[in-house]
């Protein structure tokens, strides 16, 4: 920040993740630009940030593209991270503290970019809780602008990483509710990205001599992208049955618009 004083180990720092000059610039590793009477110093702070995000990650955020990661799993590292650093290393200035954590952050990220789709939502199934007993095989995926993909069990792709792609490929600010049909069981599931919320819809009397099908169509708000990934794990699992423990479900859509600006206020 201009005006900011920088102490030997602060500029240190910044000049260890390439942030010294250049503070849009995205972090690296650079330990050669680092006085080399200061660079242990430097390493106990990276060692402290490291500590501090081990175990955590950050995952993909097809809705928002190929590339695009959880921005609240961003947040949740660098929160993570910051405490871990100002509580170690009191004397360092914000701009010192926000260079570790973007510098951890954007490694995270990178790493997930990096892996396949399956990998990323294995996490996921593992929240899910549907033993997989009544896993689905065949499945149509439909965006909102009528674009169809079809999904049979047997292929090189899970129906998650299918799925997951199918959104990354399509998804934009005008073309955000996607549904998973098995229509072979008569069920679905649609997920409304612009309202973090997502129905699920059962046949309840199958349309015989032309009368039209009968359906049940209910609602639940979803929590973010994690959440997401979960429900649909939960029904490639188990099917529309397996999402009971993930609700509350709502079938009146008037009381759940009204818990959708509850929660939104």
């Amino acid at each position: 920040e201009r005006g900011t004083v920088l102490g030997p180990l602060d500029a240190a720092v910044l000049k260890y993740t390439g942030q010294y000059l250049h503070g849009a610039t995205i972090p690296r590793r650079m330990p050669d630009a680092v006085d080399p009477a200061l660079l242990p110093e430097v390493m106990r702070v990276i060692a402290t940030a490291e500590q501090a995000c081990a175990g955590m990650r950050i995952s993909r955020d097809p809705r928002r593209g190929k590339r695009a990661t959880d921005k609240r799993d961003w947040d949740l590292m660098a929160t993570a991270v910051d405490a871990a650093v100002r509580r170690a290393h009191p004397g360092l200035v914000d701009d010192a503290v926000r260079t570790v954590s973007f510098l951890m952050c954007s490694e995270a990220a990178g790493r997930s970019r990096s892996t396949p789709m399956e990998d990323d939502e294995a996490a996921a199934a593992d929240l899910a809780g549907a033993d997989g007993s009544t896993r689905k095989t065949a499945l149509s995926f439909t965006d909102d602008k009528g674009v169809e993909k079809k999904w049979l069990e047997g292929g090189p792709r899970t129906a998650t990483a299918e799925f997951w792609e199918f959104v990354a490929d399509r998804s934009a600010g005008d073309n955000e509710v996607f549904t998973i049909e098995d229509e072979e069981m008569g069920e679905g599931i649609q997920l409304h990205f612009y309202a973090d919320s997502i129905a699920r819809v059962t046949t309840v009397r199958a349309g015989e001599g032309g009368a039209e099908p009968e359906y049940r169509v209910e609602y639940s708000l979803v929590d973010g992208i994690g959440g997401y990934r979960k429900l649909v794990s939960a029904f490639v699992l188990g099917g529309c049955a397996a999402l009971g423990q993930h609700g509350p479900w709502m079938a009146d859509a008037a009381e759940f618009e009204r818990a959708r600006r509850a929660r939104g206020r």
